[in-house]
């Protein structure tokens, strides 16, 4: 998601208006690279969002809910014991507006030590940094070590220093003298004058660029009309009179937000909102839920792809035995010719050629020959009833070959039609549908039909001695188990876990424990196996009904069971989160 300087700007001036003089109530990180301040001010309570992610890294208000982890992390730690009871005293941009540092000052009382709370927005380098009044680091979010950067590091301890400036690139507040434009003479096309804009001038975004150009209208581009169409679009900082937008594509998929309305999108696509705060969590939450249906939708395709291509091989397999097993008389024939023929063989003979009674006789009445590699090891009887053991073994497999070259043809063409249709589809319970329905028709053996859900899993409760776990499988082959109620997930987690599998819990909420059995390769686990595992979790958690539920996973020998807790009360760590989409109604 687009997060510039101009929206950055519009952040800092709704912050300054509605947060400065609030009182910090509570401080929580639901995710390794997202802090939430709730701030009481004026009556009201605010969540304001402060996220490092690499690709989502944004500062605004929220009134999205999330789950936090059941224990805090470090960081989070750290900002409760220094923030939590402080008052927010300003929120700055002290590098200016080319650079995309916000300053969030708090401070507890009068002569109490202040703090500052630092947020980077600067892509795969985004930090939230804890700094106390004389810039020593208390924390951050990301530490950087000597071995990641050389030049600055950020580390509990040590002075905190700004990120380096953008070289060659100009303030666009800064004083400008108009001669040193009109000198330059140069006309631009529409991309040159972008990369002029992007070239000379710090915090000019593409989309800012693009936005400045199709203000020149009507004139020539060149250096002093790109210059007098970026001042006049950035007036709105020193006014503050902000427009929010979000806009959409002709589907209605929210793609972005804006502080000022755009004339690179078409305006029947933007709408207004009341805050740009509101306009980056609509949007921000609008593209993670799409983001989140596209990637298990691409996981699903990925998963079905090469599930298919793997019973195209089988066939291929299947239809060579078919050949062998056709080969049933043949193999008989050749024990009888070497049973009739036995006192011209002699033992240790690699081949032999023996008239051949079953073949049309040759021009002349002489009987055809007929040539049987033998194995020099073996005496001619032996030899013949090697020959008998085949023609048995084709026989009986033929009827068996058969019967399974129908099937795994029929799940081909079943996974072909799949793959079109997951393709097709538009939302994620279509996705969820297409997989089960696949994963059961590949796990029972038979297209389209076989034991219901009930019927397999009260097949399967002796083995987990009466314990109601429910038992899936992947598309591509991956068992999963899902526990049904807290003395099920007890026991799935504590007896039936091996070390190695996978371990899948819904963040801070009650739900099912799940288990996916990697038979001591969890790094072969594919991503559809781990989203079809964290969509059986979710949804029998409290929090199914949710719009985007995050799901930890981690290898089950970082789960611990607490000496005398409730049964399914589980400890652990090293975990990674993946999210999931709620469902509607029951499941």
């Amino acid at each position: 998601m687009i997060f510039d300087s101009l929206i950055l700007a519009a952040v800092r001036d709704e912050l300054g208006k509605t947060l400065v003089g609030g009182k910090i109530e509570r401080v929580s990180q639901p995710d390794p690279l997202e802090i939430v301040l709730r701030v009481y001010h004026a009556g009201l309570k605010h969540d304001l969002l402060l996220s490092c992610d690499s690709s989502e890294a944004r500062v605004h208000l929220t009134r999205t809910r999330r789950e936090n982890p059941p224990v805090p992390p470090a960081f989070c730690s750290l900002l409760r014991k220094y923030l939590e009871g402080a008052f927010l005293a300003d929120v700055s941009m002290p590098l200016g507006f080319g650079e995309r540092v916000l300053h969030l000052d708090f401070r507890v009382g009068e002569g109490s030590t202040p703090y500052t709370l630092i947020a980077e927005i600067m892509g795969k380098h985004s930090n939230l940094i804890l700094v106390d009044g004389e810039g020593l680091i208390l924390g951050a979010a990301k530490t950087i070590g000597r071995g990641i950067n050389r030049v600055r590091q950020i580390l509990a301890g040590a002075s905190y220093a700004p990120p380096p400036k953008q070289r060659g690139r100009r303030d666009p507040f800064a004083p400008y003298e108009p001669a040193e434009l009109e000198a330059n003479t140069e006309t631009f096309s529409p991309e040159e004058g972008r990369e002029w804009l992007l070239a000379h001038w710090s915090g000019v975004s593409p989309l800012l660029a693009s936005e400045i150009v199709l203000r020149v209208a009507g004139t020539t581009l060149s250096p002093t009309t790109l210059h007098s169409a970026m001042t006049h679009l950035l007036s709105v900082v020193r006014v503050g009179d902000w427009s929010p937008r979000v806009w959409t594509d002709a589907e209605g998929q929210v793609l972005g937000a804006y502080p000022v309305p755009l004339r690179s999108v078409p305006e029947q696509l933007q709408s207004p909102c009341e805050s740009v705060s509101a306009a980056l969590d609509l949007a921000s939450s609008s593209i993670v839920r799409r983001d989140t249906f596209v990637r298990a939708k691409d996981f699903l395709l990925t998963a079905l792809t090469r599930t298919r291509k793997l019973r195209q091989r089988e066939v291929s397999e299947i239809e060579a035995g078919m050949r062998n097993a056709d080969r049933a008389e043949e193999y008989r024939q050749s024990g009888d010719l070497l049973l009739s023929n036995q006192k011209s063989i002699r033992r240790g003979d690699p081949s032999v050629e023996v008239p051949d009674y079953y073949a049309p006789l040759q021009p002349g009445g002489e009987p055809a020959r007929r040539s049987i590699l033998l194995d020099p090891a073996l005496g001619i009887h032996e030899n013949a009833e090697r020959f008998y053991k085949r023609s048995r073994k084709a026989q009986s497999s033929a009827l068996t070959l058969k019967e399974r070259h129908r099937r795994v043809v029929e799940e081909a063409a079943q996974l072909l039609q799949a793959e079109r249709d997951a393709a097709a589809a538009l939302t994620p319970e279509a996705v969820a549908a297409i997989r089960t329905r696949m994963a059961q028709m590949l796990a029972l053996g038979q297209p389209g039909g076989g034991a219901s859900s009930g019927e397999n899993l009260k097949s399967s409760q002796p083995e987990f001695d009466g314990h109601k776990i429910k038992r899936y499988h992947s598309v591509d082959g991956w068992e999963i188990l899902v526990g049904e109620n807290a003395t099920s997930n007890d026991y799935l987690t504590t007896k039936i876990a091996a070390s190695s599998d996978i371990w899948l819990h819904v963040r801070a909420a009650t739900s099912a424990h799940g288990v996916i059995r990697a038979q001591n390769r969890p790094a072969s686990v594919s991503p559809a196996a781990l989203q079809q595992a964290a969509e059986a979790v979710a949804a029998r958690s409290e929090v199914k009904h949710s719009s985007l539920i995050p799901v930890d996973y981690t290898l089950k020998k970082y789960v611990r069971k607490p000496r005398k807790s409730a049964a399914g009360a589980v400890t652990y760590q090293n975990e990674k989160t993946l999210f999931v989409a709620g469902i509607h109604g029951e499941s």
